[in-house]
């Protein structure tokens, strides 16, 4: 993309003074905001002009945690995430293995069978043996899998002996057998993505897991000026969340983490996981879980090597981003976070869903940030209350404490999607309002504000990734980033807010999404 003089009218600019109604850009910054006829004068005769009457001008979205890599390939895999039970899934299945070639793996997009299928489990290897015609089929989740009994065979996995279902190691593992995409296959479903993120006014991304393979290839698609969304990623250096590598072969991969940095990419660190999750009900917990005594959670680490590769990144230069969500995960990560006055960025806890009060506080005192997602109280209170309690459920996903302790520029918003539905103006209706999506209260002490809120997708997602100098906001000499909604998403009430839309989203001046504008030479 080359970006060209462009001026936006008829809209209001979210911030700016009430007779704002129009915005310029100039080689892909912002130039001025005002009356339209005072930003006209800052750019050349003739500009490109892009009319929105009634629309409102904001700045570009950033989902601070995001696994936007997969999120368009329905031409590639078979979407499951609409399944509500086990035939809906086998036959999508089904219809997939008749569109495609016969040679070819059938793999499943993200989902989460065991909490959104009537049957509240996953498809067995039979079944996926029948539905794919005996085909290798292989349905990843965000921390494990089901394979069919052609695919345990081209993994040397002896299916009389395995059931086919697979936590996150084993698809890690299952993961190396599949065919891979080409390059060109890869770098389309990525463009895509892009696109799809566009359209909910997203201009930022940090990618919550990412492979060496896809971090050249976004590199590349940069490079050629082909990108609409700029990425910050989270590395896995070894291509797995949990690498299975000496300390040698550890701090070799980490030595071909790049540390270049420019406006549309970076590395915002090295991505290791603690435990397991709030919803499945494997998270790490300090206490036995209320419903299986005994039982406090799954643990996939140990101290010694957690230690081990949190100093070789850090010796590197390299923050670190932990997966944790239970409160005995994040003891283990703030007793290896930190590290004091340094010139790299800070270490992050990602999700910290359970994070306790004495833990935050740990938190603010060795500068560890928080990269959060209320997007799983959305659905799934209930079963994390069958898990967790009242109490805990009710205090899940702090955003009040967060901010509260670490200041709302030390803690960012985000999805996990595909986990979670992409949708921002959701999200920010459940931090406000904290009522799932049913409308029952998931914690009304822990609401922020709806300017909280907005920033903590901006101005907080910046900050961030060490970009409040560039983006996050409306100003001049900014990142030209920016969205144009129907409404003012901090006057709405919260139902419209909900159903905000998103008109045009603009990335380094350049029009990537276009839902209603009427565009003038």
């Amino acid at each position: 993309m080359t970006a060209e003089p462009l001026l936006v009218t008829g809209t209001t600019v979210l911030g700016q003074h009430p007779d704002a109604d129009a915005l310029g850009m100039l080689d892909g910054r912002i130039v001025a905001t005002g009356a339209e006829l005072d930003v006209r004068r800052r750019l050349p005769e003739g500009v490109r002009t892009i009319d929105i009457p009634g629309g409102v001008i904001a700045p570009g979205l950033i989902d601070s945690h995001c696994h936007f890599e997969d999120a368009a390939m329905d031409t590639y895999a078979v979407a499951l995430a609409k399944a509500c039970t086990i035939d809906d899934a086998l036959h999508a299945i089904a219809q997939f293995a008749h569109t495609t070639p016969a040679e070819q793996w059938i793999r499943g997009q993200g989902w989460n069978p065991i909490l959104q299928l009537l049957e509240r489990r996953a498809p067995t290897k039979a079944e996926l043996d029948d539905a794919g015609g005996g085909r290798p089929v292989l349905l990843p989740e965000a921390h494990g899998a089901t394979a069919s009994t052609a695919a345990m065979i081209a993994a040397g996995i002896d299916p009389r002996e395995h059931d086919g279902r697979f936590d996150r190691k084993g698809l890690d593992f299952l993961l190396t057998v599949v065919p891979p995409w080409t390059d060109e296959e890869r770098s389309e479903q990525l463009l895509g993505a892009m696109r799809v993120l566009n359209r909910h006014g997203i201009t930022s991304v940090v990618s919550g897991a990412t492979t060496p393979r896809d971090l050249g290839l976004l590199r590349r698609l940069a490079d050629e000026r082909q990108s609409s969304v700029r990425v910050s990623a989270m590395v896995m250096p070894s291509g797995a969340l949990n690498p299975d590598v000496t300390a040698d072969e550890w701090s070799r991969l980490l030595k071909d983490v790049p540390m270049h940095r420019d406006r549309w990419m970076s590395v915002r660190g090295v991505k290791l996981q603690i435990d397991g999750g709030m919803t499945l009900g494997t998270a790490f917990a300090r206490s036995d879980y209320p419903s299986r005594p005994g039982y406090r959670g799954v643990c996939v680490t140990n101290p010694e090597t957690l230690r081990s590769r949190i100093e070789a990144a850090h010796t590197r230069g390299l923050p670190v981003g932990v997966h944790v969500v239970g409160d005995a995960a994040i003891d283990l990560a703030l007793d290896e976070l930190g590290g004091g006055d340094t010139d790299r960025m800070p270490d992050v806890l990602i999700h910290a869903s359970l994070m306790q009060p004495d833990q935050i506080a740990r938190a603010a005192d060795l500068g560890v940030v928080v990269s959060a997602q209320v997007p799983f109280l959305w659905r799934n209170t209930p079963t994390i209350r069958s898990h967790f309690g009242s109490d805990m459920t009710e205090r899940a996903v702090p955003f009040r404490d967060w901010i509260d302790t670490l200041g709302l520029h030390r803690v960012s918003a985000g999805t996990d999607h595909p986990v979670n539905d992409l949708d921002p103006f959701t999200n920010m209706y459940a931090m406000c309002e904290r009522r799932d999506v049913t409308g029952a209260d998931i914690g009304a002490n822990q609401s922020i504000t709806r300017d909280e809120a907005f920033s903590l997708y901006t101005s907080s997602g910046a900050a961030h990734t060490g970009e409040s100098a560039h983006k996050g906001q409306l100003a001049d000499g900014m990142l030209a980033d920016l969205t144009v909604l129907d409404l003012d998403p901090l006057t709405c009430t919260p139902e419209e807010l909900r159903a905000a839309t998103v008109c045009v989203t603009i990335v380094d001046g350049q029009v990537v999404h276009d839902a209603r504008a009427r565009i003038h030479k």
